[in-house]
């Protein structure tokens, strides 16, 4: 028992607990120490120390017994025995709660202070690293231009060491398009020629009704939110759920347009992509940009690689593939076009003019091509001995689009006076213009494959059909500007795509 374990003291101790020197409300002694505690202190601190407090023995709740005593009240402390007293208790714990509260004020300004600073201090850090990037890019376009210009140098120092043996080489890019060239164009053209007289039209093409009755059918966001908009687009001529977009991101992206999802991405521009073109035959996708760059990208696992990249000395603003497959050209605003080989990935010649380019299209049988210049003036060229046989006069302002109907007789232009002009290939001559409004800006033209419907996009897109030019149809779900338009097959879709970032596609709704 607690008496025979103690007989001395239990009558005479005073219980002041070992650890908080006052009364115990609940005490209890230790077999082994002696020493009395505060049941509720000692049980938390063996739950993290196993020992005495006084003599660090080994001690557990087990070696603990409960002593009964009469419950100590406790006495006023001498502050709270009178009611001045106790005002004075009360203003010392106030002054201590405002001081604590200025001190917390204090540490807070601190820390706002801090929080300032550190913002500062990342706004910045994301300004040098935005001149960083900006300087890196002018860095890279300087080297690619001064490794073009080390190239000339080296041929033309070449050229001057041996005369006999470069003479052969540099003669062949001023030999232009050879006679094999020729010949292939000119077969292809007879070929096209014949085959068109005896197509008939489609059955399943798009009526007129039909085409009032478009809606969006889709829509989707393939490029970049951070450097929104889309400036040119292509349908696969085969594959016509598959859609080529260049966008203001520096990059071409292949979208699905059924299933709405990417499919590729291609990026090597250093400045944004301004058409883009599918191959009809081949998994080749050709894309221009303001980098005064036009690339070829062949098909390379499950993406796309760079096969070619031929230079301007200025914005490439526009492509077109000739109907062999094997030669496409391009448009810049350094006052000339040039024409490529697909299959030797080289250029052929490079034909200077007087104004800057536009636009360039070819025409459907592939012996002539058309610009669009920024005097205004639309040119035909013939291809092969890259003369320029035809010229339109009547806009104003730059020449932005053209394109040819695929019956071969007619060539729809429109230019900055937010004008289309319809001309007769055979009689060399504007048969119609439409006068769009002036703030319409329009930015391109498509003729339908059977040469019934031209599209024209600007503030939104709109369908013409026949050779009076009537319009039947407006889309206009797009938020800014339309930079492009395409004619699904057989007019039974379009795809337009704008500032905006979407590609939106319009035909029949459920």
């Amino acid at each position: 028992s607690f008496a025979s374990i103690f007989p001395v003291t239990t009558r005479k101790m005073s219980l002041i607990c070992a650890l908080s020197g006052e009364i115990p409300q609940d005490p209890v002694v230790s077999k082994k120490s002696g020493h009395v505690f505060e049941k509720r202190l000692i049980t938390k601190y063996l739950e993290t120390n196993p020992t005495d407090p006084v003599t660090s023995e080994p001690l557990t709740e087990d070696d603990l017994l409960p002593v009964k005593s009469s419950k100590v009240v406790k006495p006023r402390p001498v502050q709270a025995t009178s009611i001045p007293s106790m005002m004075q208790l009360f203003q010392n714990e106030w002054d201590s709660l405002m001081l604590e509260t200025y001190t917390l004020k204090q540490q807070l300004d601190s820390v706002r202070q801090e929080l300032s600073h550190a913002l500062y201090q990342h706004d910045a850090a994301c300004r040098v690293i935005a001149r960083l990037i900006k300087e890196r890019d002018e860095a890279r376009n300087a080297l690619s231009s001064s490794q073009v210009a080390a190239a000339v140098a080296a041929r033309k120092a070449a050229a001057s060491e041996e005369p006999t043996e470069k003479m052969e080489v540099e003669q062949q890019p001023e030999k232009g398009i050879t006679d094999e060239v020729k010949s292939k164009i000119s077969a292809k053209a007879a070929q096209l020629s014949k085959e068109r007289k005896n197509r008939p039209v489609s059955t399943s093409l798009a009526s007129v009704e039909d085409l009032k009755g478009f809606d969006e059918v889709s829509s989707f966001p393939p490029h970049k939110a951070s450097q929104p908009g889309i400036t040119s687009l292509d349908i696969h001529p085969v594959h016509q759920n598959l859609i080529v977009t260049g966008g203001v991101d520096k990059t071409a992206v292949i979208s699905d347009r059924v299933e709405n999802k990417i499919v590729t991405t291609l990026k090597g521009h250093n400045k944004k992509v301004t058409d883009v073109l599918f191959h009809p035959s081949e998994d080749i996708v050709f894309t221009t940009s303001q980098d005064k760059t036009a690339k070829v990208w062949v098909k390379s696992g499950a993406g796309y690689r760079n096969s070619f990249t031929a230079n301007h000395q200025n914005e490439v603003l526009a492509a077109s593939l000739h109907p062999t497959g094997d030669y496409w050209v391009t448009a810049s605003l350094d006052k000339s076009w040039s024409i490529h080989d697909v299959r030797a990935e080289t250029t052929l010649q490079s034909i200077e003019t007087s104004s800057g380019l536009q636009a360039i299209n070819f025409h459907p049988d592939g012996l002539i091509l058309g610009t669009g210049n920024v005097d205004s003036t639309v040119r035909i060229w013939d291809v092969k001995t890259q003369k320029n046989v035809a010229t339109f006069e009547g806009h104003k302002g730059k020449a932005v689009a053209l394109a040819f109907s695929e019956n071969g007789y007619y060539l729809a232009t429109a230019a900055e006076d937010n004008t289309v002009k319809l001309w007769d290939l055979r009689k060399l001559k504007n048969i119609h213009t439409i006068t769009l409004p002036e703030d319409y800006g329009v930015s391109a033209l498509d003729w339908d494959y059977s040469g019934t419907y031209l599209a024209v996009a600007g503030a939104d897109v709109r369908v013409y059909v026949g050779k009076t030019v009537t319009q039947v149809a407006a889309y206009t779900k797009h938020t800014q500007p339309v930079t492009d338009v395409k004619f699904g097959k057989d007019a039974n879709f379009l795809a337009s795509v704008s500032l905006d970032r979407q590609i939106r596609v319009w035909g029949k709704t459920a």
